[in-house]
């Protein structure tokens, strides 16, 4: 016997698992739409005139978050997507990736985006296969110039003004570990069935650590319509994708970052690759700098608060299925309720940007003193602390490699011409050999007598050269 979810609790935890409709606060969502006026009273008075939609559980219609959160249909086969959701969501399946990676504007656009996902010009062994809505595959040069050219007609139409981006790019991705030849299989049949009125092309790619597929479609479709996905569309391909990868035995789920506990960060691409490089982007500073600010004037930054009542209400939206789960005699329910207690009590306290930016900092320096050790010259100082670390782990290998030439410089040293005066003197003053534990330790130091014995071994070359006899007869 499987228990199906109240109609309550499902609409909870579609409000949980379907996409948010905003941007998170201060994100900088645009200007709200203007306030609709006039015609309330008549359009209360006409909506008056007609019955009501019957509630739930008796029938009637879903809510739209439940269609979009665990799809349509009868309340039992959705009540069944919604705990397999939330099972797989508890055991932390892997997330699939879909997203818009690019437009194109023109055929030239179109061919550089072909020939960078085929590999296109850098030899055979390394060209992929480019598949296509035709069900062929090209690896032609001259082929793929002819499917841009025709892209581009297509969306010029009859106008010969430019309309707008000829075509558009996406990446459908998954973890290191994924099958990449069930990954390419489950791609293009979603992209099948998704785009089956447009053109597109794909191709695998294996040369990262994640197996990804490299999709680009068509603008305009075969009935004229042009079209740019929208948050929904996105979280509606991240669904299917899912499903097709379920299809072939891949454990993959779509859901958004609330359902799993965590805070999304709306990072762009270009601050994650600046950050990649050891560089802190923008984005970080001035979320130090937020930081910085609270910090000075003694209060808490008030997005944890928010974050924290939007966590609560996900906690009890668990908690309640929980609940429901629990308390039938099904086992697999159990388990799965089971399973969402662990998850809820291991749930990240939420955390601002800001005060993660901080955290991160503050890593990033305990690690620079402990590569540390020695100070660098300040005209040479990097401006942030990766660029630090790595200047010091250079100093360090300069200075070994000071030492290394010092001692090679004591034992190729040429011998110098004995004086017998000298050498009396000597044998009557007791010789002070120079000890290697006390050697100088400094880098400076180190140099500086490096180069002292360097030049004065050239100047000994120097008068062997002058001396009578060498070089042959005098001119």
């Amino acid at each position: 016997m499987s228990l199906n979810l109240s109609p309550g609790t499902l609409d909870t935890m579609a409000g949980i698992f379907a996409p948010a409709k905003k941007q998170r606060l201060g994100s900088g969502g645009g200007s709200p739409p203007p306030a609709k006026q006039g015609g309330t009273m008549l359009r209360l008075a006409v909506a008056s005139m007609f019955p009501k939609a019957t509630s739930r559980p008796g029938g009637g219609r879903q809510p739209y978050a439940t269609k979009q959160a665990f799809g349509a249909g009868a309340q039992g086969a959705v009540s069944r997507r919604a705990i397999a959701t939330m099972d797989r969501t508890a055991r932390r399946v892997p997330e699939v990736l879909v997203r818009i990676t690019g437009r194109q504007h023109g055929s030239g656009h179109v061919l550089a985006n072909f020939a960078y996902i085929s590999r296109l010009g850098h030899g055979t062994d390394k060209q992929l296969a480019l598949y296509t809505s035709d069900e062929e595959v090209l690896r032609d040069g001259r082929a793929m110039q002819e499917l841009a050219q025709d892209w581009q007609e297509w969306e010029m139409g009859d106008d010969a003004r430019r309309k707008g981006a000829t075509s558009l790019s996406m990446i459908l991705s998954m973890p290191s570990g994924t099958d990449p030849e069930r990954l390419k299989a489950a791609a293009l049949d979603f992209a099948r069935e998704e785009f089956a009125n447009r053109s597109w092309v794909a191709s695998l790619h294996i040369d990262r650590d994640h197996p990804h597929v490299h999709l680009t479609f068509a603008r305009r479709d075969h009935d004229g319509r042009r079209f740019h996905p929208t948050r929904d569309d996105l979280f509606r391909y991240r669904q299917r994708f899912a499903q097709k990868l379920r299809d072939r035995g891949i454990e993959a789920n779509a859901t958004p970052a609330k359902a799993r506990g965590v805070d999304p960060k709306h990072e762009p691409i270009a601050a994650r690759k600046v950050r990649a490089n050891g560089q802190v982007p923008r984005l970080d500073t001035n979320r130090l700098a937020r930081a910085q600010r609270f910090a000075n004037a003694t209060t808490a930054d008030p997005v944890r608060a928010i974050l924290t009542e939007q966590q609560a209400v996900v906690r009890d939206a668990y908690l309640q299925s929980i609940a429901e789960l629990s308390a039938t005699p099904s086992v697999v329910n159990q388990t799965v309720a089971k399973s969402l207690q662990r998850f809820v009590e291991v749930l990240p306290d939420p955390e601002p940007n800001s005060i993660q930016a901080a955290h991160t900092l503050r890593v990033l320096r305990a690690l620079d003193t402990r590569l540390g050790g020695l100070e660098a010259e300040a005209s040479d100082a990097p401006a942030d602390p990766i660029a630090a670390a790595i200047a010091r782990s250079s100093a360090m290998r300069d200075r070994i490699e000071a030492r290394r030439l010092r001692d090679q410089t004591d034992a190729v040293r040429s011998p110098e011409p004995v004086d017998p005066e000298r050498q009396k003197e000597e044998t009557r003053t007791p010789i002070t050999r120079h000890d290697p534990a006390t050697a100088p330790t400094d880098i400076d130091e180190v140099m500086r007598q490096v180069q002292e014995r360097e030049r004065a071994r050239m100047a000994r070359e120097r008068e062997r050269d002058r001396s009578p006899g060498r070089g042959g007869p005098t001119r």
